[in-house]
Formats: C-alpha cells, structure tokens, sequence
C-alpha cells in the first residue's frame, strides 16, 4: 500500500513538471511580483498561460491572486516564490469564476492556504466538472489539478492584514466582466489588482458580462488612489491602463445606441461596429464581432426596459 502511495506521488510530482511554464516573477512594486501570461487565447502550446497571477510578499508568508490554469502551473509558480523568500502561502484570492484564474487552487490548498473568492465560485463551480481548461489542455496537462472549494467567499468586501500588510478585497459593481468581479487592494502602498475588469493589449470579452457595468468599475478605479494597477491580462501596470479599454467599450456603446436608434437589426450590427482602429489589438479577430453581438442585446434589453 505504501509502495502504491509513492508511486502516486512521483507520478503526480513528474505531471506538473513535465510541462515548462518558464515562469519568470516580474517586480512591479515592493514586494509584489507578478507573472504575466501570453495575450493569446488557451492552447495546448501554452499551457492555459495567458492569464496574470501575482503574489505579494509579507513578513508572515505570501498572498497570492489568481492561481493559475492547472495544478503545475501552481506548482511551478510557488518554486518561484521560494527563490525570493522561504515562506508559505497564507491565502490565495480568486478574482472571479473563469477557470484561467483558479485551477491552480488545489496546489495551495494542500498547502494550507485559506482560498477566497466570489460568491459565483460558489454557485458556478461544481467539484468534478470539466472546465473549459481540461477541454482545451488534455489528460497530461491537467493532471494532479481538482476543483475544491473556497474558505471565504466574498459578496461585497472583506479585508484581512498579513506581515504588517493590509488587503482589502471589493466587488465594485453588480456586473461588470463577470457578475462576481473582486478586486484586492493594498491601500497603503497603492497597488489594486483588478482582475477581468481590465485588459490591455489586448481586447476584452464581455461574454458574460455587462458594458455599462465595466464601464461603471473603470470609472471607480480611476478614482481610487492606486499607482500600480494590474489587470487580468496584458503587460502595462500604470495607473493609466483604464484608458485602452476605457476608449474601445464607450465607442462601442456610443455606436451600437446609435444604431438602435436607427433600427439596425442585429444582422446587420457586426457590420457597421467594426471599430478597425482597434484591430492591432491582440484577438481583435476572435473576440470583436462576439463583443458587438453581446452589447447589442444587452443595450437593447436596457431601451426595451426603459420604454
């Protein structure tokens, strides 16, 4: 039985090394580090990296935000924590319910990390689906990674101090990329990590989200005192990375309302939105057209409603 125990684990430790993340931390603050994903949509070339997950150190150990596609990543994430400071990882924070940010969580689970998250993790994530990353990545790259459930769920705000640091973790608004969009501060250093509620370099998605409600939480982090900003995705990490996504959702908006206005029907919608200053964006091609189509309905719903 012992000897089928270790077998075990060696498969396992040799699973989440056989895929090379080459994950490199990048410091872009005092003793916060992130790794940051290819602006690409989830392969089997990549591994599921083209997701941000970063880390902040503390005195008493790391908090981590997002986890990553799989358990591996995970694994090969926190060899790289353990090359800056020989520490544990106290608590991993989920910024919402899209698989790119949290599979990593069984990883740190088994490290004794305390997991929080939205409450649309809660009522979304059913231990032993298929995701979307298990789909896409396969039996191998997958392996050794489970979904297990949180130890803090968050509806409005929640904060908690580490090593002399403060966090504070706050859903913005109802719907914005998600309806279960947290973002986690450090107030008094200035850093906000904002998850899907911002990109850059690349374009959004808003399949499961809401225009006006994005456009609403890029409004409150820009008046929020913050230096650093990291989002979901994409390499800028200045205070002023609202503005890429800023300009592309109001332009969108501002020329599907017209075109409501001028009965456009949703055939015909994809054809007169096609913003093409914003085609040297990275997925402009997979993700513009879906965009437009999402927006219509939800703008339309709004008139409807208002009528």
């Amino acid at each position: 039985m012992m000897l089928k125990y270790l077998f075990l684990c060696c498969s396992i430790v040799v699973s989440l090394a056989a895929f090379d993340y080459h994950l490199q931390p990048k410091r872009i603050a005092k003793d916060v580090y992130c790794f940051f994903g290819a602006l690409e949509n989830i392969s089997k070339q990549n591994g599921g990296n083209m997701v941000n997950t970063c880390f902040v150190q503390t005195k008493e150990g790391f908090v981590v935000i997002d986890s990553g596609p799989n358990c591996a990543y995970a694994f090969q994430a926190y060899a790289q924590m353990q090359k800056i400071a020989k520490l544990p990882v106290k608590y991993v924070i989920n910024t919402h319910d899209h698989d790119d940010h949290w599979l990593g969580n069984s990883f740190y689970k088994e490290k004794d990390a305390l997991l929080i998250g939205p409450l649309t993790y809660e009522q979304n994530i059913v231990p032993g689906m298929q995701t979307r990353m298990e789909r896409v990545l396969g039996e191998r790259l997958f392996a050794g990674t489970k979904i297990v459930p949180l130890d803090k769920v968050v509806k409005n705000r929640y904060g908690f101090s580490l090593g002399g640091k403060e966090f504070v973790v706050t859903k913005l608004v109802n719907k914005a990329h998600t309806e279960g969009d947290l973002v986690v501060s450090i107030p008094k250093e200035g850093v906000l990590f904002a998850g899907d509620i911002l990109f850059n370099g690349r374009l959004p998605s808003l399949r499961d989200g809401s225009i006006l409600g994005s456009i609403k939480a890029l409004d409150i982090i820009d008046q929020m005192n913050v230096k650093v900003v990291v989002g979901g995705h994409g390499y800028l990490t200045d205070k002023n990375i609202t503005k890429m996504m800023r300009g592309y959702l109001t332009q969108m908006k501002r020329a599907i309302l017209n075109a409501l206005d001028n009965d456009v029907s949703m055939n015909e919608i994809t054809k007169k939105v096609n913003m093409p200053q914003y085609k040297k964006f990275k997925l402009y091609d997979v993700l513009h057209r879906r965009n437009v189509l999402d927006v219509y309905r939800e703008l339309e719903l709004c008139i409807e409603e208002e009528e």
